[in-house]
């Protein structure tokens, strides 16, 4: 039985094509709420504050495991020892089900201590209670994922999680409506759980999802298991601390990253309080945490994409010693990221009130705040590529590293701006301390970088990728106010963007910013791999 697994490049395109579907999808649930009268800014507030303290839990218990297994398993199957991978995947399940189990119990009966000691939001306390159970799903369905993207068929990851945020965005809206016209709920606090509520019940659909293609599946890796070469016996007690030893450190990066958004919350609320009232500030933390974050992730969750995809053929390629085939991802990877980064960046910097107003017409507010933080999307894009190749090389110090410098610097940052009651202070300063943090993690990871790998992006790209950013934006806005004097201005905005999204997509054609030669390069498969080692 010959298996066929996807390409590098197939992977980045499966992943990408399932961000647009969660993303649209994404977006579609936060306009839903944002601009719901009961909801708005105030219930950003609550579902962020909450979401932060989840995904706080979910970086103890999960956040690493998809990486870590995909590594592992990768590592095994590319000398081809399955039946070692699979070994790896039953352990591991059990395993973080285990961890799983503990962390949703953990936050069911600190949920209240949580919400009025460590966020001072009381209102925070039914969302967290709607999220304990999917603590534990979420620990088994990474282990599905890791194990899925490590056989190189991350085109399941990317179906699960479109599935999963279908689910949420059609139960939240349904439920919502039926909560408020029907039994005429208009508690914020009350809606914002039925939000969070909404995302357990997609994680089961998830989870559904996965374990049923695992059963069609099995056939195929119990063949594997059965044909398997190069198995090397290993007992469970070391391949738990195997498995432990890539999650831990991998688990540590996004950890002090969750640390560092819940340090944010205390910091920005308790600053903010100095100069406004706590309502204003509630509402101030929304906007930053609810809709600005909502509109940044959206294009670094493609430029995420090719990080995830790097981790499993890197350490596959390491294995092998394929150091030019390497240096050939990083770099491709890199400058992928900033195809997406600068004109994302170039949007939200150029048409911020018009976007707000456009999106959220009943709480447009922020329009300042999401100029600055879309200045990040550049170094974040990178910092994603970075992470991925050392995760990948197998180099987690680097990361957990620049990561703490960077929560320290906007945490000092954070205290020193936001009780400032001018332009660089306030919630103007919180954004503008996280810019500078991002800029410190992608700074000392690139150096690093540079000192193991031969990372090179050519200047030549990088000048053709301003050149069409500055073309596309200048001839859009151009565009926009021409069409304002005779069209609607939400009709003018859409128009002008698309128009100069394609002005960007054919002069990077046209100036050959990424070339055939390079995606045939990196569009191989372990199959071929393979063969030329047998």
């Amino acid at each position: 039985m010959d298996r066929k697994k996807e390409t590098f490049f197939q992977s980045i395109v499966a992943l990408m094509a399932s961000q647009v579907i969660v993303k649209i999808l994404g977006l579609i649930y936060k306009l839903y709420l944002t601009n719901k009268h009961e909801f708005g800014d105030e219930g950003n507030a609550i579902t962020s504050a909450a979401f932060q303290v989840y995904s706080l839990l979910l970086s103890i218990t999960s956040i690493g495991v998809p990486s870590s297994i995909s590594k592992l398993v990768a590592e095994r199957a590319s000398v081809g020892d399955h039946k070692g991978a699979y070994k790896i995947f039953k352990i591991s399940l059990i395993l973080f089900s285990i961890i799983g189990i503990v962390g949703s119990y953990f936050l069911y009966i600190s949920a209240n201590a949580i919400a009025n000691n460590m966020i001072g939001m009381p209102e925070v306390e039914l969302s967290l209670i709607a999220l304990c159970p999917s603590i534990f799903l979420v620990s088994i369905i990474s282990v599905y994922k890791g194990y899925f993207n490590g056989r190189e068929k991350m085109s399941v990851t990317a179906k699960a999680q479109s599935y999963d945020q279908l689910t949420k965005t059609c139960i939240t809206i349904l439920v919502i409506e039926l909560a408020t016209m029907l039994s005429k709920i208009t508690d914020t606090a009350i809606i914002a759980s039925i939000a969070n509520l909404a995302t357990t019940l997609a994680n089961v659909i998830e989870l559904g999802y996965l374990y049923i293609y695992f059963k069609k599946e099995y056939a195929e890796i119990r063949y594997e298991i059965q044909t398997s070469i190069n198995y090397r016996p290993v007992r469970t007690l070391k391949t738990i601390k195997d498995i432990l030893f890539t999650a831990i450190p991998m688990s540590l990066t996004p950890l002090i990253g969750t640390i560092g958004k819940n340090i944010d919350s205390a910091t920005v609320m308790d600053g903010l309080q100095s100069t406004i009232s706590y309502e204003q500030a509630k509402i101030q933390y929304g906007i930053l945490n609810g809709k600005v974050d909502t509109l940044i992730n959206f294009p670094l969750s493609f430029s995420g994409t090719v990080s995830t995809a790097l981790v499993p053929g890197i350490a596959a390629a390491k294995s092998k010693r394929k150091l030019s085939e390497i240096s050939q991802r990083i770099n491709l990877s890199l400058l992928v990221g900033l195809i997406i980064a600068l004109p994302a960046t170039a949007i939200f910097c150029f048409y911020s009130k018009q976007i707000l107003n456009l999106l959220f017409p009943n709480a447009s507010a922020g329009d300042v705040i999401l100029q600055i933080s879309s200045i990040s999307i550049i170094f974040v894009a990178i910092e994603q590529t970075i992470r991925g190749v050392l995760i990948g090389i197998g180099n987690n110090k680097v990361p957990i590293i620049s990561i703490t410098i960077g929560v320290i610097v906007k945490y000092i940052l954070n205290k020193a701006l936001i009780p400032i009651n001018t332009y660089f202070g306030g919630i103007n300063g919180a954004a503008i301390s996280n810019l500078i943090s991002h800029i410190v993690v992608t700074m000392l990871g690139y150096i690093y970088l540079k000192k193991v790998i031969n990372v090179k992006i050519e200047k030549a790209n990088i000048i053709k990728l301003a050149i069409s950013t500055i073309i596309f934006i200048v001839s859009s806005k151009i565009l926009y106010y021409i069409m304002i004097l005779k069209l609607n201005a939400k009709i003018s905005l859409i128009i002008s963007i698309v128009i100069g999204i394609i002005i960007y997509i054919i002069l990077a054609i046209i100036l050959k910013i990424i070339n055939t030669k390079q995606l045939k390069t990196l569009s191989f498969s372990q199959k071929k791999a393979e063969k030329a080692k047998i």
